[in-house]
């Protein structure tokens, strides 16, 4: 953890994080992390798996906001479940080229399903079968929605398979 904090203020001094964006605030940028109970960004995406099988688990859940990729890798969905929020740390420009075009898959293919007019939607049967889902948040400046999307759907494997691919 040392590290990562050393990390973070070397790239800072240096000049890698900028201050453009209007999605993403200077605090933010400055300390390279993000926590949604402090920072109150106006749209964002979440994404990530969450195993349910035996015992909840999360490798990482992400957090997409401007041209900014973050990750959470604190378990923290599964002590709070649909009380969570995001903090986590920034990841570098490769995966977030990834995130980029997963989120674009995942937007996709939520625009696909019919919106039961819930806070809070379950496509499938999340840890049914002692698998997991992949779960999505999604704010824009109207609402805040978020997708159970049950692992064991060919479709959802699929981007399971593509969050994956982002290295924390």
């Amino acid at each position: 953890m040392k590290n990562l904090l050393f990390l973070s203020i070397i790239l800072s001094v240096l000049g890698c994080a900028s201050s453009s964006s209007s999605v993403v605030d200077s605090e933010v940028l400055k300390n390279q992390t993000i926590d949604l109970t402090k920072n109150n960004l106006s749209e964002y995406i979440v994404f990530g798996n969450v195993g349910l099988g035996w015992g909840c688990r999360t490798y990482g859940l992400y957090l997409y906001a401007g041209d900014q990729l973050f990750v959470d890798t604190t378990s923290a969905y599964c002590k709070n479940a649909e009380n969570y929020r995001f903090q986590g740390y920034k990841l570098g420009a490769t995966e977030k080229a990834k995130a980029e075009q997963i989120v674009q898959k995942i937007k996709n293919h939520l625009s696909t399903i019919k919106d039961d007019g819930q806070a809070i939607q379950t496509i499938g049967c999340p840890g049914c079968a002692d698998g997991g889902m992949l779960y999505v948040q999604v704010k824009t400046s109207q609402s805040l929605k978020a997708w159970r999307l049950d692992d064991m759907i060919d479709t959802h494997q699929k981007l399971i398979v593509e969050v994956a691919t982002i290295k924390r």
